[in-house]
């Protein structure tokens, strides 16, 4: 198998769970296994070969939702949170080594401004989506805001939904879940253009007096009918449309305690009592 079949198979998987044209779509990845897959089947070798590989699978994702459709990368980084500030052309994501790849080798596409959840993206909505000046993270003018209201797909090579689907915390934002409250994150940001100045942004964030962990089943987004998945070359591929995936993470937090999301601790969600710890920000918030 050459370069070509194996990649041509990975996106005719992609097109059989209903990704198209003129689509957005915003990839999560762990590639580890496609990348080994291809080493192994197309005898691959070598640093160069495995950039032309990740060269030649993005440029068969843009093919596949064209000129008319935008892709989206994330490359989330923790820095700005932890004092060491941000630089939208050369700060590293810190959530999978295909974003990275593109910020650091793909001239096509931009970066999104948010320091903690920013995107690599490319297509008809770049532009538009790099001068989004949203300062919470998960916001009602974020990405995140933009995938939802304009229908966009998830596609989820070789992870899970318990490791990255990052749009369940728009949704907690959105409805105003008690165990989260927002915080400001100071720091030095350098713009596209260089220029480095001090700016806060914020983060709908977890209160750590809670005990929790995530256990999202992986099925879960499949038995509620709002998500495909196949296996291409024994990687997992999985398909989800975000827009019909909201209103049943919402009704799941209301009416099941988080029971598909969260094991809590020693704390039931008590939303009559409203959010569990005082917000840390200075920024105007709707209904608080």
């Amino acid at each position: 198998m050459d370069k070509k079949e194996y990649i041509d198979e990975f996106i005719s998987t992609c097109r059989d769970l209903g990704i198209a044209r003129g689509d957005i779509v915003y990839i999560s990845s762990d590639v580890t296994g496609l990348t080994l897959n291809a080493c192994r089947k197309c005898r691959i070798k070598g640093k160069a070969e495995i950039n032309t590989f990740y060269g030649e699978l993005v440029d068969a994702l843009k093919s596949m939702v064209g000129e008319e459709g935008t892709l989206l990368f994330p490359v989330f980084t923790w820095d700005f949170c932890r004092g060491k500030g941000f630089d939208v052309k050369t700060t590293q994501g810190e959530v999978g080594a295909l974003g990275n790849w593109v910020l650091n080798n793909r001239s096509d596409f931009v970066r999104t401004e948010h320091p903690l959840y920013s995107f690599m993206v490319c297509g008809k909505d770049a532009s538009m989506l790099a001068d989004l000046h949203n300062r919470s993270a998960w916001g009602s003018d974020s990405p995140f805001a933009y995938m939802y209201e304009n229908k966009a797909k998830s596609l989820l090579i070789g992870t899970t939904l318990e490791d990255c689907f990052t749009f369940a915390h728009f949704v907690e934002e959105n409805i105003g879940v008690p165990f989260r409250y927002y915080k400001d994150f100071h720091g030095k940001y350098t713009d596209k253009d260089g220029r480095t100045s001090d700016r806060t942004y914020t983060m709908y964030v977890r209160d750590l007096d809670i005990d929790s962990s995530q256990v999202t089943p992986d099925d879960c987004l499949i038995d509620a009918g709002v998500s495909q998945r196949k296996e291409t070359n024994g990687i997992s591929v999985e398909v989800v449309d975000l827009a019909a995936s909201y209103p049943y993470i919402e009704e799941n937090y209301r009416k099941n305690n988080f029971d598909q999301w969260y094991d809590f601790k020693g704390y039931v969600v008590d939303w009559e009592a409203g959010q569990t710890h005082p917000d840390e920000t200075t920024m105007s918030v709707p209904g608080r």
